[in-house]
């Protein structure tokens, strides 16, 4: 059933018993039980509909359909309550002080309206724009010069409780309008336009009805005649519910567009930066263990040329050590994989004295540092100490370690040859060499890109008398890690 099919065979359904009460004299009691159960009936029809949309699954309807379901279920009693008083009279006829029994009830159904508008407002304030008001207050001026003409037709100074109850209604119904008709211009060009277009619809005739509540308490119009715009107002609500249900239309929320945007946009930085490092790991693949195979390789060619099995064992040794190290890259390859946070407390000087078991030269390790890093924090120390011997040529490495306020530094000082100022910035270049004795030029950009990526920095100093000190500070993390 298409939204204007139900809307106009509930329009028939209204006007039916006026037209039949203007050509035959039909009884006031069979007249007034028709009008209530036109009211009951719709109503029921339409909490039905909205409990039922209120088991979706999407957030924003469920909300939604929370403060309308409250709305329609608390002018079921209104309406209850007026029919209740009514028949309490014996005399089935509609008088206007009945109304004085529906409207404070009914008043009260706004409010989880206007709760959800103002929520929604506030909640994507920041998406509003100077246009979105326009709509506003072309209303508010209409239905405020509406007013005005009303209240000056019927005498501020004649109204009695039962009609500033009715003002107090008319007022809400105002306020109602103007926060969905701002929601309305947010979401004209949506498909979600329509669930604020069933309020305002219901709303504006809901507040023509509490118009002529006001004429009819001053016996200007006759009491069955707000109730035909009663009537009307019922219709937006059901037809759009209907409408709603039948096509399945999503109720869109900028806000929540905006932190799906933002989900998307952090999922990408970090497969960029996922992918980066599975770049890493395959760097450090090949050239450390490269680098490993040629130690290995050069102690057997002396083996070959001396027959010292002094060398054969430090073959096997640098074998079982190439070993663990492609375990530890396989290990951090597993967490970059699983894990976009994987950066956990490391002692430093644990890690430090690991690596340097690997060398034969002079180790001088000062101090203690807990920093926030992952293994590759091993591959590290292990290029800029690998740099420092082979072309370097330093016969004696220091290396100190101390926590300066929130940071863990790193300062590891070599006496070898050293390197110019002038490429101090450029040996952290991807492929970047220098020297006769240049390597693959990738250990200190393996070095920039992982310090990078725990969000740390290094650079590099001269050491005294001759030689470079590599400086690493990453943030500390002493009170995650107990060590003596």
């Amino acid at each position: 059933m298409r939204i204007y099919t139900s809307g106009s065979i509930l329009i028939f359904l209204a006007v039916l018993p006026y037209f039949l009460k203007y050509f035959y004299p039909l009884p006031e009691s069979l007249f007034l039980n028709y009008i209530y159960g036109y009211l009951v009936i719709t109503l029921i029809l339409s909490t039905v509909l909205s409990v039922f949309l209120l088991s979706s699954p999407d957030t924003e309807k469920r909300r939604f359909f929370l403060a309308t379901t409250l709305f329609l279920f608390i002018n079921l009693l209104a309406f209850f309550y007026t029919a209740y008083i009514v028949a309490l009279g014996s005399e089935y006829t509609l008088k206007p002080e009945h109304l004085s029994n529906f409207t404070p009830i009914s008043s009260l159904a706004c409010f989880p309206m206007l709760v959800y508008a103002a929520w929604k407002i506030g909640r994507e304030r920041r998406y509003l724009d100077f246009k979105h008001f326009i709509g506003a207050v072309v209303t508010i001026s209409i239905i405020l010069t509406h007013g005005t003409y009303t209240l000056n037709q019927l005498g501020i100074e004649s109204l009695n409780l039962t009609d500033h109850l009715h003002v107090v209604g008319g007022i809400l119904d105002i306020i109602t309008i103007t926060l969905f008709v701002i929601l309305l211009s947010m979401y004209y060009n949506t498909v979600s336009a329509v669930y604020y277009a069933v309020i305002i619809g219901h709303y504006v005739l809901k507040y023509l009805a509490d118009t002529f509540f006001l004429y009819a308490t001053h016996g200007l119009v006759n009491p069955n005649f707000p109730i035909l715009y009663y009537m009307f107002s019922i219709i937006p609500i059901f037809s759009g519910f209907l409408y709603i249900y039948k096509q399945d239309i999503r109720l869109l929320s900028y806000y929540e567009v905006d932190l799906e945007r933002r989900r998307y946009a952090e999922l990408y930085t970090k497969v960029n930066e996922l992918q980066e490092v599975l770049r890493l790991i395959n760097r450090m693949l090949r050239h450390d263990v490269l680098n490993k195979l040629q130690i290995i390789s050069g102690y057997i060619e002396t083996y070959m040329m001396t027959e010292n099995k002094t060398l054969l064992e430090k073959a096997l040794k640098a074998v079982d050590d190439s070993s663990m190290y492609i375990d530890k890259i396989r290990e951090l390859e597993k967490i970059v994989s699983t894990e976009t946070d994987a950066l956990k407390p490391i002692n430093v000087r644990e890690l430090v004295e690991e690596v340097v078991r690997l060398y034969t030269i002079q180790f001088n390790i000062n101090g203690h540092c807990v920093a926030m890093a992952d293994e590759a924090l091993y591959s590290v120390i292990d290029n800029i100490i690998s740099n420092a011997i082979k072309h370097g040529g330093t016969e004696k490495i220091d290396i100190w370690l101390s926590e300066i306020e929130d940071e863990c530094e790193i300062r590891i000082a070599d006496y070898g040859v050293g390197i110019p100022s002038d490429i101090k910035e450029q040996v952290f270049r991807e492929s970047f060499k220098f020297g006769e004795h240049a390597g693959t030029g990738l250990g200190l950009y393996i070095v920039k890109k992982v310090v990078d990526r725990y969000g740390g920095r290094v650079w590099i100093e001269d050491s005294k008398p001759h030689g470079a000190t590599f400086v690493i500070r990453l943030k500390a993390a002493r009170k995650s890690l107990n060590w003596q």
